[in-house]
């Protein structure tokens, strides 16, 4: 027994020498862990308002942009019977299988071109004639464009 005893006792005092020896070295202490993981919150709470506020701003312009385009479908509604009719023969004149990269760029220009023919009605009616002019250029250089667009359709669908 005396040998157990003298064991245990020599057991004991390496654990304690170990335990001494191993003790580690915090270069900061309790405070400073709570400061850290109160910072870490912080950036994380900013982060996440940064992105619900981007989210909503997206959102908020998405539904915009959605009503517009959906007053601008139903703004031009044709009354008579003579505009429902040319309506109804633009759409039939409309291919039903385009070819997506021509097609956005012909109907752009399209577009931009009667915006020009109605600004050019205006500043007719108000008599700026260097308005006019420059319009009138616009308007000529938007349909060579045009032309050389559907040109350039006839030609790729000839080969």
């Amino acid at each position: 027994m005396d040998t157990d005893t003298n064991n245990d006792i020599d057991l004991v005092a390496r654990l304690k020498r170990l335990d001494a020896a191993a003790a580690p070295n915090v270069g900061y202490d309790y405070g400073t862990l709570i400061d850290r993981h109160a910072s870490r919150q912080r950036r994380s709470r900013r982060r996440q308002t940064i992105a619900r506020g981007t989210a909503t701003a997206l959102v908020v312009s998405m539904l915009g942009l959605s009503l517009w385009r959906f007053e601008q479908q139903t703004g031009g509604v044709p009354q008579t019977e003579t505009e429902q009719a040319a309506v109804a023969d633009a759409q039939a004149n409309q291919p039903r299988i385009v070819r997506a990269d021509t097609y956005f760029a012909v109907a752009a220009l399209e577009d931009h071109i009667a915006s020009l023919d109605e600004a050019l009605n205006d500043a007719r009616l108000g008599g700026g004639a260097a308005e006019v002019a420059r319009l009138e250029r616009t308007r000529a250089m938007l349909v060579d464009s045009y032309a050389s667009v559907r040109y350039a359709e006839m030609v790729n669908a000839n080969f």
